[in-house]
């Protein structure tokens, strides 16, 4: 089982789905290290199309909100 320190997620400022994760990961007091690919600087092996998507050790894990959340409880 991974630490979710070990994880990131991408989101874009543009998104209504990536607001709605990310208040929901405040509510459930999770942190983590989460990458706003319209103001920072990022590098990844693959492109990212869908938003918000979950990234561990630069593989795709997760899209979109229900999917993250349930991606995170098993952790």
């Amino acid at each position: 089982m991974c630490n979710i320190n070990s994880y990131q997620l991408f989101v874009s400022a543009k998104c209504s789905s990536c607001n709605e994760l990310l208040n929901n990961l405040k509510t459930r007091n999770i942190n983590i290290a989460t990458i706003n690919i319209d103001e920072d600087d990022y590098s990844l092996p693959f492109s990212l199309m869908i938003f918000p998507a979950l990234v561990l050790d630069n593989k795709l894990m997760g899209y979109g909100c229900k999917d993250i959340i349930t991606q995170l409880k098993s952790i």
